[in-house]
């Protein structure tokens, strides 16, 4: 079982690398306070602001807005904590399908198991203990909800 796990893993691995976001959405504001609707268009020209932009409030830290504002999105480069973020969340989801997969393939079958045993699993995540190369923890949670047939 552990050695069908690290391969699944593995493929599950390459998948989530071709997944993560190399850009992400920010929103930019320009303040239009001094702007008269007939400058409106020479504005946005001067200023490279796409055709798409709306109207909107920039947001303040009391959930209401202080200067009337064109917004559009840019996209900008992700971060390493964006992508660390990324491969936390998803891994789970993409290493579980591997791994059903694999192990369905395998000759194991799924089975019902009591979602207590996952409290020793709390603290961690599948991306986790696969980075930090902890095999014998992800074959004891694998195994809870797999048997050999």
């Amino acid at each position: 079982m552990k050695d069908l796990i690290i391969k699944a893993l593995d493929d599950a691995l390459i998948l989530l690398e071709k997944r993560i976001p190399q850009t992400k959405k920010e929103i930019k504001y320009v303040n239009i306070d001094d702007v008269t609707p007939l400058e409106l268009i020479q504005f946005m020209k001067d200023n490279n602001i796409p055709d798409d932009a709306d109207f909107d409030g920039k947001p303040n830290d009391y959930d209401s807005f202080d200067e009337v504002c064109l917004s559009f999105s840019v996209d900008i480069p992700t971060t390493e904590k964006d992508k660390l973020k990324f491969c936390r969340s998803a891994f789970t989801s993409i290493a579980w399908k591997f791994v059903y997969d694999l192990l369905i393939k395998n000759g194991y079958k799924r089975v019902g198991y009591n979602s207590a045993l996952l409290k020793p699993f709390e603290w961690t995540s599948a991306y986790e203990m696969y980075i930090n190369n902890d095999y014998d923890m992800l074959v004891e949670y694998y195994s809870l909800p797999f048997v050999k047939e």
